[in-house]
């Protein structure tokens, strides 16, 4: 496919190559879209839906990287630009209508257009661009939270690095489109799988973690992450849900038009050519309440001083001197040499060598002393030092995926693969049990492996002492 002469686009991206890797790689192709041209695609209309295809002189095939992200590109474009032109109709008619006195104020119809410009992240040029290529469902899965992921990052950097005299807000949007996933071709389907990967980061905001961790960013900066999805078919519905819409309008004897037209519209604004992830991340700076009076200022420093109340009969004399003198130099006098240590050593373990535990290590010698299920030949041991729930997820469904791709042998019946993550939710059983549910619920909705995997874990806060392990470990036992 030529670009040059035909599609001027402005791009940035890590490798031209990575289009032409394995879908099981996930390359992460980001472009930004300054300028179309529509000479070389042409669209066709059905069910009122536009689905935009190459024309016949593009030799590469249509879901080619960049055919897509342009395609994707062009019909947000062309979106966009159907709904203002509907707008400034309406704005007319309604200028049309109103009395003399009242057209002679249109500069505030003006700055409200303008103010609805400004809200608009795809009007202000905040909008990115992104290829899924994964085929199989758990990359495609592990892709979007690694997408949720970054979205995070992303307003935490913002945060840190942010002027703390004159903090703004950061608004971003991502378009992530993924051509290449069967199993999400009915709609129905997808929209299940977004919906549980939405409850799942609502459910991790009551997990327990450590205050150490996020005490910085709860007390300073707000990071909102929204995930919401579009499909070639949004809104079809099923026979079911038809028939029980019909019942429904027969009961009530009566049709709202106005509002049949407003879901039709709504649907059709969401039809994108391939099923696609709009994540978008809001990193808001903390609240101004406004300076305080410096009496409640110096009220506040003296109670975060540390109280220390000093006996004024009591004083340091030079006896006390001379003893810590005396204590110092025989703690320094009394401090061997490290080769004496380590010939120490040496003496206690003869011509054993000390190695340092690892959490991975402590977790397979757990797991082959007190799971029975254990078999060393199929079973697989990974580990990660994440401490966030996006993180986790995205780990956790690489793996599955890395598993469960078809360019690799299947996995046998009882075969099993530990996840040790050693430093997520450690002080929780409950969070980190509560977290393998969600995993569990996402599954369910994938149709290729809802029937395959059966999720477990190990903790160490477990009650049963038969999974209680030294480390959290995730289990995932094929079927």
């Amino acid at each position: 496919m030529k670009l040059s002469p035909i599609l001027p686009l402005m791009m940035s991206i890590i490798d031209p190559s990575l289009a032409l890797l394995h879908p099981s790689h996930q390359p992460r192709l980001h472009l930004r879209f300054t300028h179309h041209t529509r000479q070389t695609t042409s669209y066709h209309r059905h069910d009122t839906s536009l689905a935009y295809k190459p024309s016949d002189s593009d030799n590469e095939g249509d879901n080619n990287v960049w055919t897509v992200l342009a395609n994707t590109e062009r019909w947000i474009s062309d979106t966009l630009e159907k709904s203002n032109r509907s707008a400034a109709s309406r704005n007319t008619n309604t200028a049309e209508s109103k009395p003399e006195n009242e057209k002679k104020m249109h500069f505030a119809d003006e700055k409200q257009s303008a103010s609805a410009a400004a809200n608009n992240p795809y009007a202000r040029k905040e909008v990115t661009y992104a290829c899924e290529t994964a085929g199989e469902l758990a990359g495609v899965v592990g892709g979007v939270f690694r997408r949720v992921r970054e979205a995070r990052e992303l307003g935490e950097r913002h945060g840190r690095e942010s002027l703390l005299d004159k903090p703004t807000t950061l608004r971003q949007t991502n378009v992530v489109v993924i051509p290449n996933c069967d199993e999400i071709s009915e709609f129905r389907t997808f929209d299940s799988l977004v919906q549980a990967i939405n409850q799942a980061r609502r459910k991790a905001r009551d997990f327990v973690i450590k205050k150490e961790e996020c005490d910085d960013m709860r007390k300073d900066w707000v990071v909102s992450i929204n995930c919401a999805h579009l499909h070639p078919d949004y809104g079809q519905q099923t026979p079911e849900e038809t028939l029980a819409a019909m019942k429904q309008e027969e009961e009530e004897g009566e049709v709202d038009v106005n509002l049949q037209e407003y879901k039709k519209r709504r649907d059709e604004a969401r039809r994108s050519p391939y099923p696609s992830v709009i994540v978008e991340v809001q990193s808001t700076p903390p609240p101004d309440f406004g300076s305080r009076s410096p009496l409640a200022q110096d009220q506040q420093q003296q109670q975060e001083a540390p109280q220390m109340k000093i006996d004024a009969d009591e004083g340091v004399t030079s006896e006390d001197v001379k003893r810590l003198e005396a204590l110092f130099g025989m703690s320094a006098a009394s401090k061997k040499a490290d080769d004496a240590f380590y010939d120490a050593l040496g003496d206690a373990f003869g011509k054993k060598q000390v190695e340092a535990q690892t959490p991975l290590s402590v977790a397979q010698h757990w797991v082959l002393a007190n799971d029975p299920q254990f078999d060393e030949k199929t079973s697989t041991f990974t580990t990660s030092d994440t401490r966030h729930v996006d993180a986790a997820f995205e780990y956790c469904f690489n793996t599955l995926a890395m598993i469960n791709d078809p360019s690799t042998p299947e996995p046998k019946r009882g075969q099993k693969s530990y996840i040790v993550l050693p430093n997520f939710l450690p002080t929780s059983a409950t969070s980190f049990d509560r977290f393998a549910g969600q995993v569990s619920n996402i599954i369910r909705h994938m149709p290729n492996v809802s029937e395959k995997v059966l999720i477990s874990t190990y903790h160490p806060e477990h009650c049963d002492g038969g999974t209680r392990s030294p480390v959290p470990i995730f289990v995932v036992t094929w079927k």
